[in-house]
């Protein structure tokens, strides 16, 4: 996805750190879409399910670029995808795995 607001890009990690498990549950839905607007949501959603894993990544560096200018930015923006991880009460090792590799990318 090309040219998405902070906020959208957000919403995009989101998505990612929910799919991590390849099972995005209504639990982990509803907590992403707490962060903003169904149309938003929606939008961002569809956008995020058309991309393949090589789009993803590409949207997460164009991006980060323009969002993560400190460690605090940084921060808020793990302690939030933490909820979503969280959100269906398991933390499993693919979520491990995604987790991780997203914090070396961000």
């Amino acid at each position: 996805m090309k040219n998405l607001t902070k906020e959208e890009f957000e919403i995009y990690c989101l998505l990612i750190a929910a799919d991590a498990d390849f099972d995005i549950t209504k639990q982990e839905l509803i907590a992403i879409g707490s962060h903003t607007d169904p149309v938003t949501f929606v939008r961002i959603y569809n956008g995020f399910e058309a991309d393949n894993a090589l789009s993803r990544i590409e949207t997460i560096r164009e991006h980060k670029a323009l969002y993560i200018k400190d460690e605090l930015d940084r921060q808020n923006h793990f302690d939030r995808m933490k909820k979503v991880f969280f959100a269906d009460g398991k933390f499993q090792a693919a979520e491990q795995s995604v987790f991780m590799m997203l914090r070396k990318l961000i």
